[in-house]
């Protein structure tokens, strides 16, 4: 099928695909004493003195309150397709698993699929008390491993993405057989202004209310080496739709605000799982010489420049990003009699 066709079949829709329940622990939060209502005594409001209750109320023990929940269910949307390992495809903020739509169907001839959004993303719920760190995206992408049933898979991660990955990878290593890493880092001063101005503690709020799709727009024409082919109405609307409401700009806002990947670039030397990185040649977010640091800092791991390709390097290229995780990901080939 020609990818023009694939993409086509790619439904980005909260109808289309799976959802699976995590459990994220509520660890120390404020206990709140349940509110008391305040009745006037008949008495008073007939003007008359209050009379002296019968001692028995007055020391009547109080109904117990109803003990606090300890976790926040979350409900975790993906897509799955196709047979052999497991592949999970993580994307980064602002994203959904729609990134995902011109690789999807390809990789899922050759792996078992699973392109997820993460919590506060896509169609995923947004919990509430939570902070979108790059602690708690891992944790939660642990949880979501445990809710299908994977107990290891191969990962594919795509910029701030890629750090909820190595999160993981560096915690529970036995759960990660080959990652790609699709321009990895965080925030840079080369991104575009109504990004950066999401972790303003002054201008934050005001960047996320008026982050709308002419702003979705100009910043997807950032993310392309070649515009004229990659973006369209289709896209822009895509994008837009799921970053749209309250609850979703909070999540944004706090994503960009908690993302910390300082703590966990040192630890980058004790991975042991092969890592292949990926950047565009062109990326106008993400200088090469942030994403030879990743290179340099993980042992051994396998780096390679995709030609005339943007930030969205998976989008832009996805014939060149395929080849490359199909030979850096070897997947058995049915016997054919």
């Amino acid at each position: 099928m020609a990818l023009s066709l694939e993409v086509k079949k790619f439904i980005n829709s909260e109808h289309t695909g799976k959802y699976a329940d995590i459990y994220l622990p509520l660890e120390d939060l404020p206990q709140r004493p349940p509110k008391k209502a305040k009745a006037k005594p008949q008495a008073e409001e007939n003007g008359q003195p209050e009379a002296e209750a019968p001692l028995q109320e007055e020391q009547a023990p109080q109904a117990e309150s109803a003990p606090q929940q300890q976790f926040e269910t979350v409900h975790i949307h993906y897509v799955e397709e196709g047979n052999g390992e497991p592949l999970v495809l993580v994307h980064s903020i602002f994203q959904s698993l729609y990134t995902w739509r011109s690789l999807f169907h390809t990789l899922s001839q050759h792996y078992r699929v699973i392109a997820v959004d993460l919590p506060g993303f896509g169609y995923s719920s947004r919990p509430q008390e939570y902070a979108y760190t790059i602690e708690e995206q891992s944790r939660s992408l642990e949880l979501f491993l445990d809710a299908i049933g994977i107990e290891s898979t191969h990962f594919l991660a795509y910029s701030m993405g890629a750090a909820y990955v190595m999160d993981l990878c560096l915690r529970s290593p036995e759960r990660a057989g080959r990652v790609v890493l699709l321009a990895p880092g965080g925030i840079t001063p080369e991104m575009p202004t109504p990004i950066k101005l999401l972790d303003s503690g002054l201008f934050g709020g005001i960047a996320a209310a008026l982050y709308g799709v002419r702003t979705v727009e100009n910043v997807l024409k950032e993310c392309f080496f070649d515009q004229t082919v990659c973006l369209n109405a289709d896209m822009v609307e895509e994008y837009y739709k799921t970053i749209s409401d309250t609850a979703s700009r909070r999540a944004q806002r706090l994503s960009i605000r908690n993302y910390d990947d300082e703590p966990l670039s040192p630890k980058l030397r004790t991975l042991e799982m092969p890592v292949l990185i990926l950047q565009g040649s062109e990326d106008k977010w993400r200088p090469n010489a942030q994403a030879e640091f990743y290179h340099a800092a993980i042992p051994d791991a396998n780096y390679a420049l995709i030609r005339n390709a943007g930030h969205l390097l998976h989008e832009e290229k996805p014939e060149k990003v395929l080849a490359a995780v199909q030979e850096f990901i070897p997947y058995l080939v049915p016997d054919v009699e």
